[in-house]
């Protein structure tokens, strides 16, 4: 009677463990909820090279939009338009930060057009800004 109580305490210990196991994997395999999403009304295509914790390039043809999840953080952008023609420009954008708590996250929405009077600014930039591409 003993040894069977053992045989199943371990494999209620060992289940638990696996239970655990995959939890942690679920949940720490998730996504960041903070989302930053581009929204392309330039009139041209747009390639963003996003520079901060979670970096890379995102594609935003014209007229279209893109969401990326992200880590909380310090970011800029730097965004390459080209015409139809193959001419590219390059802006690049004022620092921002991505604010994550324990009950809140952070939804941004950047638009590549420039606005009157809008809330984020850009600045001419290089190629070389831009990563060369």
């Amino acid at each position: 009677m003993t040894a069977r109580f053992a045989l199943n305490w371990g494999r209620a210990v060992a289940s638990l463990v696996a239970v655990l196991v995959l939890t942690c994997v679920l949940v720490c395999a998730q996504e960041p909820p903070n989302t930053i999403t581009f929204t392309n009304n330039s009139g041209e295509d747009a390639m963003v090279k996003l520079v901060g914790p979670t970096h890379g390039y995102i594609a935003v043809p014209n007229q279209a939009e893109r969401t990326v999840h992200v880590a909380a953080g310090r970011y800029y952008i730097v965004v390459r338009y080209c015409d139809r023609s193959n001419h590219c420009s390059y802006n690049k954008g004022d620092p921002f930060d991505v604010e994550q708590t324990d009950t809140e996250y952070s939804a941004i929405t950047i638009t590549l057009h420039k606005v009157p009077n809008g809330n984020y600014h850009t600045h001419p930039a290089t190629a070389a800004d831009f990563g060369g591409n």
